[in-house]
Parts: structure tokens; sequence; C-alpha cells
């Protein structure tokens, strides 16, 4: 197969190197957002508030412009004199960012943050506070069960704390399905497809119904994503990475979406895939809570107006998609304002409606106890389905965990760069695609033992 090739991993290092020396501008920009030094403080115990009239500044990488300022203001209605100073970051980019400024001895955040598809490798990094050592003593209970794998380290090392829960089950279409599959009723779809077979089965059935107008999907990509995340194995075992084991059933499942005319070969994120929300080609999406504002409400230019959205638990069980974590680093200049800013933004009721209002829902448990009504997300999008009530009483509860292996980061991307190949070229199959991802890893991941 033909494909731009990515740099290999044995660049890594020079790559830092370069970024070292090329780091004298940027931490010009760093000194010059730093803040003059806060007067001495008394010493506040980690369990008690802070004084409203507290004095301080953090600092954070980000690329969530819209949660930074959510949740940070929401903060200052209550610290008024907290200031933060965000430096926007794309989140690919941030390893290679932490890594340098480990290596050069370089500024780094107060608060940083972590998106799950790097966060095996970034939590390895030698910058986090252990959360669940003094003086911060978090429980992992606090938080919901099957989020608590992604919060640690390979030393058991609390790394991090959920910016929010992150379900993932399928939205559809109410009047394609209807149209096509004789019902918009969730339960009764989840009992007819039950898992992918008979789904594919149901998506061959609606491409000929449909003379070849409709499809069950919009994207491989989205569905392979899906369906890998439904494997609780982790990728890596040891220094060895079984193809067949952990992706084998994937791709010849998407072989057979892709055969059966059950997805069409669209490529997410893309203007296309982006204006496919608004037409009438497509009955179900990979839809993780997030997704709701993100995506759904932000292309589909009809969906508030007709509320023709459903959500429904997908085949063979839900997952957790996407998904950042905040820290507090070991160069933190004010650990206990930051943690302070933590347990708002991830653990309290204020933080919760905050975030809420966002249509996110927080990661952790007792904010639910106190207000039962932060489970409640209505969008327009969806009619008089409550969302949220859907994904925190019927998703979460079917979700599945794979745990974190240092090394995902690349799998994810080989993963993505074989499976849009295979989407675009159809005459590519299932092993010929096994094959390249098995050559693809081997010269990204060297030092493992393929096979």
């Amino acid at each position: 197969m033909k494909r731009k090739r990515r740099g290999s991993s044995k660049g890594w290092f020079a790559i830092c190197l370069a970024a070292i020396l090329a780091g004298c501008g940027q931490r010009a920009e760093i000194v010059e957002k730093e803040t003059p030094e806060t007067e001495e403080k008394r010493e506040i115990p980690f369990d008690e508030p802070l004084p409203r009239d507290y004095k301080g500044t953090l600092t954070m990488w980000s690329w969530d412009a819209s949660y930074y300022q959510t949740v940070t203001q929401a903060f200052q209605e209550k610290y008024p004199n907290v200031e933060f100073v965000s430096v926007a970051v794309e989140h690919k980019d941030l390893p290679m960012k932490y890594q340098t400024a480990l290596v050069s001895g370089g500024e780094l955040p107060d608060i940083g943050w972590a998106i799950i598809d790097s966060r095996g490798k970034v939590f390895e990094l030698d910058m986090w506070e252990p959360l669940e050592q003094e003086p911060y003593n978090f429980d992992l209970s606090q938080v919901y069960e099957y989020l608590r794998p992604h919060m640690v380290n390979s030393k058991g090392n609390v790394c991090g704390i959920e910016q929010s829960l992150s379900p993932a089950g399928l939205a559809y279409r109410k009047d394609l399905a209807k149209k096509y599959l004789g019902t918009d009723d969730p339960d009764e779809l989840e009992q007819m497809m039950p898992d992918w077979d008979s789904f594919i089965e149901k998506g061959r059935e609606v491409y000929e119904k449909s003379a070849g107008n409709v499809y069950m999907m919009f994207s491989l990509g989205d569905v392979r994503q899906f369906i890998q995340e439904q494997q609780e194995t982790p990728w890596v075992d040891g220094t060895e990475i079984d193809v067949e084991k952990n992706f084998g059933r994937t791709f010849r499942l998407m072989e057979r979406f892709r055969e059966a005319n059950v997805s069409d070969s669209l490529i997410a994120w893309t203007p296309a895939w982006n204006r496919a929300f608004s037409q009438d080609k497509h009955i179900f999406a990979t839809c993780a809570s997030w997704a709701i504002k993100f995506t759904i409400e932000t292309h589909d230019t009809r969906g508030q107006e007709t509320g023709h959205w459903g959500m429904m638990s997908a085949p063979e069980g839900n997952v957790s998609m996407g998904g950042t974590a905040m820290g507090i680093t070991k160069t933190c200049k004010d650990k206990r304002l930051a943690w302070e800013f933590l347990k708002f933004a991830t653990l309290s009721v204020e933080g919760a409606k905050a975030i809420n209002s966002m249509g996110l829902m927080t990661a952790a448990r007792q904010p639910y106890e106190e207000e039962p009504g932060l489970k409640n997300y209505k969008s327009a999008w969806f009619g008089e389905q409550d969302v949220g009530v859907y994904y925190m009483d019927k998703i979460i509860p079917n979700i599945k965990t794979r745990i974190m292996t240092e090394e995902d980061g690349i799998i994810h991307s080989c993963l993505s760069l074989v499976m849009d190949v295979m989407n675009e070229d159809r005459s590519v199959t299932c092993e010929e695609a096994l094959l390249e991802l098995r050559k693809e890893l081997a010269e990204e991941l060297p030092d493992f033992n393929v096979k």
C-alpha cells in the first residue's frame, strides 16, 4: 500500500534536542507571562477551603478553550483574586512539549493536561504529583469505576483526574431508523442488533432498500475506533504486540462493513464528514457525551427544529471515547492553590454545574448524590429524550475499559493510517491491512516483538 511516511520514533531524541536549541524564543514568551512572586502565605491545610481573598496565579497548557474558560471563570467567581495564564497547545504536540521542558529544564505549567490517546506515555514522565499521597489524599473511589485505570501510571500513582465523563454509545437518526429499520425506539433497536454481525446484516438491507443512498455509518474509521475500544486487553504485553489477537477481529469486521456497504467512506473530522450530519444519508454515529454539542449540534443545521436524533447502547457494549485528565506538576509554584482548583473543576458540585452548561458530566460520584439533577441533560436535537440520564443509567454501566500502555499513542497513529487506506481503497483486504499494520508497528516500535 502507498502511504505517507511519518517520522520514526528513532528520531524522537534528535527532535527534542532541536526543540531545546530553538526554545529560547518560547522561553522568553513564558517569562513575559510570569507574574511577580506572590507574598508569603500562611500554610492552609489541603483539606480546608481557601479564604475567598486568596491571591495566586496558575498556568496551563491547554487546547480546549471552551472548557478552560468555563471552569476558570467559575472558579474566579469563588476566588476573584486568582489569575490564570493559558498557553494554547495542540494536544498531539503536548507529549513532545512536556518532554522537551523536562530535558532542557524549561518551564512546565502548574496544571498539566493529558489526553487519553497519549496519556499512557505522558503519565510515565517524571513530572506529576502523586495525588493519592499526602498532602492531597485523593481516593480513586471518588470517580466512576471505569475511569480509574486511565488515571494512574504503571507505578499506581494517580497522576490526574478526568475533566469529565466521556461515555459513548450510538446516536441515530430517528426518522431514518423508523423508515428503514421499522422502529425508532432505542430498546427495540438494541434488541434487533445485539452484536455487530446482526448490525452488518441490517446495514446490508438498508443499503439495498434505499437503492444505495443510505448507509448505517459515516466512516470505517469511526467504527474501527469504537470496536477497538470494546476490547479490554492491553495492546502491549511486556515487549510483545500481538496484532492478530488485538486487531484481527476488528479489521475483519471492517472489511465486512465495507463490502456490505454498511459504512460510507468518509474520513472523520473532514469538511465532508461534518456536512454529512445535515444530510439524510447515515443512520448511526458513534457518539460520546461531548460529541453532542461538539459534533451533532454544531454540524446538523436542521436537528434543532426536528429533534430527529436518538441515543442507544451499541452492539456488544459501550466504550469511553476521548477524555482529558488534569494533574499538578512537581514544579508547580502554588500546589495548595492548584489542588483547590483541581478539586473544584473535577470533584465539586460547583464544578459539575459549570461543565454541565457545556453538556459535559463530571467524573465524580458525589455531586450526583448531592444533586441528582446533574444527571439531566436535554438537547433539542434529541427531542424529549434526556440524553444525560441515558448516558448515566444505560451507557455507563455497560462500558468496557482497556488498560493504557506507553505505546498507545504510536499504535493509535498506525491504526488510523492503515484504516484510512483500507477505507479509501476497496481493493485492500483485511489481511493486507494487518500485514501493513505489522510493518508500521515494527518500524515505529523496533524494541518490541510485533507478531
